[in-house]
């Protein structure tokens, strides 16, 4: 089951998408940021994976999911393939391609054919440097990680990293934390998922490596195991109003994220979601019995 017919299911989608927009309302409801380890900067902690509206190039749908996301203080848009052009594309037309931050994939492959790929993505979205490029070959990355330094020491692109879904995963991210050779990483952490905090985040704070994290619905997985389901009385105690915040909000509570994507071509559910980044947090009890609630609607 998707969200949209979870929600149908469910008859919350009124609810849902009324409540956070009265808790968005007004300037200075602009989402939290966390600062990117390392330097200065600050990231808000709610972005944007590779919507299905920016693959498909669907303009006006995008169009509307990077205003409602802009005007509440939004900058990280995970893009690839078209999706890097059609946001660019986007970003620039409503003047901002500098308040947008865009995670770019580039895999590796000869230095002369890296800094075509980066010159052509840097032209298409207004950019004199990528904000990051990143790739999900864990293994060539490693083996060419010289060519991605070398982008970076000349000046072409801002971070570098690496990202991939799945815990088999894990220990190979974790030994290039170790090794000092990632600005980024993105990976899977969630009530479903939650093996990454461990090892793998830890080690991530611990080394200074800004995390992402993606697959916070498990791609609707987690709304199959909630459909039908009440959502608990104690999840007001730390502002939640939606199941598809419930998640966010456990993988937003952990220290080391520094920004949880959500992937979406609903603006409705954009807003839902960015709810999430508003309120209290549960703290580690909290965390815990989460947990222990969705397990026991599993099992």
């Amino acid at each position: 089951m998707n969200r949209r017919e979870f929600m149908q299911y469910t008859g919350i989608a009124a609810v849902a998408t009324s409540a956070p927009l009265a808790a968005l309302a007004g300037e200075d409801r602009l989402l939290p940021a966390r600062p990117i380890p390392g330097t200065d900067e600050m990231m808000p902690i709610i972005g944007l994976g590779n919507s299905s509206a920016f693959r498909a190039d669907d303009l006006s749908v995008a169009s509307k999911l990077l205003d409602i996301f802009l005007d509440h203080g939004g900058r990280y848009v995970d893009v690839g393939g078209s999706s890097a052009f059609s946001v660019g594309k986007l970003g620039r037309e409503k003047n901002a391609a500098g308040k947008l931050f865009l995670g770019n994939y580039v895999d590796p492959k000869d230095k002369a054919a890296m800094r075509e790929d980066i010159a052509a993505l840097a032209k298409a979205q207004g950019k004199t440097m990528l904000d990051l490029v990143h790739t999900r070959n864990l293994r060539e990355f490693r083996a060419q990680h010289d060519h991605y330094r070398a982008l970076k020491e000349e000046g072409l692109v801002r971070f570098i990293g690496i990202a991939r879904s799945g815990g088999e995963h894990h220990e190979t991210i974790a030994t290039l934390i170790e090794d000092g050779l990632v600005d980024f990483i993105q990976t899977n952490y969630s009530l479903l998922e939650p093996e990454s905090a461990d090892r793998l985040l830890p080690l991530a704070s611990d080394n200074g490596v800004a995390v992402n994290i993606n697959r916070p619905f498990i791609n609707g997985d987690y709304f199959s195991v909630v459909r039908g389901q009440e959502l608990p009385d104690w999840a007001a105690e730390f502002d939640c109003q939606s199941w598809a915040q419930f998640s966010l909000k456990f993988i937003l509570a952990h220290s080391a994220v520094t920004c949880v994507l959500t992937e979406t071509a609903n603006p409705k559910h954009a807003i839902d979601n960015l709810g999430a980044g508003f309120g209290r947090l549960p703290d580690t009890d909290t965390q815990r019995r989460m947990l222990k609630h969705i397990r026991a609607l599993i099992t």
